[in-house]
């Protein structure tokens, strides 16, 4: 078997050069660059609002650290579409081809994604909303169509389904706190810039 060469330090900068939502059409590209700064910043707030108390700083930076490289295989992969993604994880079960190539790629990304399962599986719950929040609003905002709107609709149902297994699997925690940050955002619920335009 072929040995692929690893994801370094310095193939990070190469982040905003790489596109997601090709198959999906849009009125801009966004890159992973941006992609991972929005989940970063997403899951900071998610963490607070959702922990509360029960969140310590070492915990918010293990859960900012993962948001910031949780999608860096993306950059040899490119952006691939869940659908297949999802039907290969079908077809293959355990010998899933892209999880076995993003384990060779960047295997210090599964040992952050292990660590975090073992010690606070409810941390990548949060980060995995903040990554649906993110691609929503982007979709949202951004998406020209019929199919972009089908795309919205199915991450919408996948957003409630992972909120529902967060709670059940998790009840002592704000769950709803996504909830409200997404529709906060999807309509403008500060509208500064509104605001600002008008003084």
């Amino acid at each position: 078997m072929k040995t692929l060469p690893r994801l370094e330090f310095a193939d990070l900068a190469r982040s905003g050069h790489v596109t997601r939502w090709h198959s999906v059409r849009t009125t801009r590209n966004q890159t992973l660059a941006e992609h991972h700064y929005m989940v970063t910043r997403l899951s900071n707030r998610l963490a607070k609002e959702i922990l509360g108390g029960a969140l310590d700083d070492s915990g918010l930076l293990r859960i900012m650290d993962y948001a910031s490289l949780h999608d860096t295989p993306e950059l040899l992969m490119g952006d691939l579409p869940s659908p297949l993604k999802r039907h290969i994880e079908a077809i293959s079960g355990d010998k899933n081809p892209i999880r076995m190539i993003e384990k060779e790629i960047a295997p210090w990304l599964g040992e952050m994604r292990e660590e975090m399962r073992r010690r606070n599986p409810e941390h990548l719950l949060i980060v995995k909303l903040a990554d649906l929040t993110d691609a929503l609003l982007f979709i949202e905002h951004e998406g020209i169509g019929i199919h972009a709107r089908e795309v919205g609709r199915g991450l919408r149902e996948i957003f409630a389904a992972k909120l529902a297994e967060a709670a059940r699997e998790y009840p002592q925690y704000t769950w709803s706190a996504a909830e409200r940050l997404l529709d906060e955002l999807l309509h403008n619920r500060v509208g500064t810039k509104i605001a600002f335009e008008k003084a």
